[in-house]
């Protein structure tokens, strides 16, 4: 039965799935905006009260005035009682969450010439990246806001995470065969994976912990302006469930991702002379996701970059 059922799923265009994933990413991106808006604020339930209402008069919306990314257009970004604006990012966090789904289901089923739709490990793997996905983009945009985020958005998602980490596959798509997700060198597959993802988190976290006291010593000055610590400790946090999430190559690469994002916008601030610097929270969402989604890119790009120091030093 479940063989006649993924048969007819991989018979079924590419453009149905991607379409079908981007409208999913757009009614998690409604919810994650909520997320955003309530999670912060104790006096708030995320599924009370269950409809979304308006920041200014409280009045709850109706349902077409929810429908993502549409209801905004069509209320031309107003309250339809107060008229007063609500701010584009909320079609925009729609949007984008649309846009990573449909993205992440041509990566899993789709890139290469491939057509993986048909496969059960394929769709683990999609579940897993949209999971990611819809864990991170919240978490960042809280720590944009509040520069403070609640540890239930950090250890909460370890309950589906933990139990992801035995999904090896998933954590070796895309990486070249000397380099393996695995720590250990034991059977069964499942358990090894598991146990690496979360000696990956505990050890990264370690190693944040221990580059921001260091910091701190180093610019102290800088860090008593932005509260005391040169890194957050939701950072800290963070390391864990990005290595439970992502696996140690994936990790690595997003921690040096986040540096150079980090650092481009710091030269951008510190050019506008807005120097008080930015949480690094969001530039770790945003190194774990691409990490994530275009690991085999970035292979392609470090490899091409060695060949051309190669090239140079000969």
């Amino acid at each position: 039965m479940l063989d006649e059922v993924l048969n007819i799923v991989s018979r079924m265009h590419p453009a149905f799935w991607i379409g079908y994933w981007f409208i999913v990413g757009a009614f998690v991106g409604s919810f994650l905006n909520v997320v955003v808006y309530r999670l912060p604020r104790n006096c708030l339930s995320i599924n009370n009260p269950r409809r979304s209402f308006c920041p200014s008069c409280k009045t709850q919306l109706k349902w077409n005035d929810n429908i993502p990314i549409v209801g905004y257009v069509l209320l031309r970004g107003k309250c339809r009682y107060c008229k007063a604006p609500y701010g584009a990012r909320y079609p925009l966090v729609e949007l984008l969450t649309a846009l990573l789904f449909a993205f992440a289901c041509w990566r899993a089923f789709y890139a290469d010439g491939l057509n993986l739709s048909g496969s059960p490990l394929a769709w683990l793997t999609l579940l897993h990246m949209t999971c990611v996905i819809g864990v991170l983009l919240p978490w960042a945009l809280i720590d944009l806001d509040l520069t403070y985020i609640p540890d239930k958005l950090t250890f909460g998602p370890l309950l589906v995470f933990v139990p992801f980490a035995a999904h090896a596959d998933a954590f070796a798509a895309y990486l070249p065969s000397s380099i393996s997700p695995l720590w250990f060198a034991f059977e069964p597959r499942w358990l090894n994976s598991l146990l690496s993802n979360v000696c990956t988190g505990v050890a990264a976290a370690l190693v944040l912990w221990l580059i921001g006291k260091g910091a701190t010593l180093l610019f102290r000055k800088k860090a008593e302006a932005i509260g005391g610590q040169a890194m957050g400790g939701a950072d800290v946090k963070l390391m864990i469930l990005l290595g439970v999430m992502l696996g140690w190559p994936k990790l690595v690469a997003g921690f040096f991702i986040a540096i150079l994002v980090g650092a481009c916008f710091g030269i951008v601030q510190l050019l506008r002379g807005k120097g008080s610097g930015t949480p690094f929270g969001p530039y770790l969402a945003t190194g774990a996701v691409v990490s994530m989604l275009a690991t085999g890119w970035l292979v392609d790009f470090w490899n091409w970059y060695q060949r051309l120091l190669e090239s140079l030093v000969s």
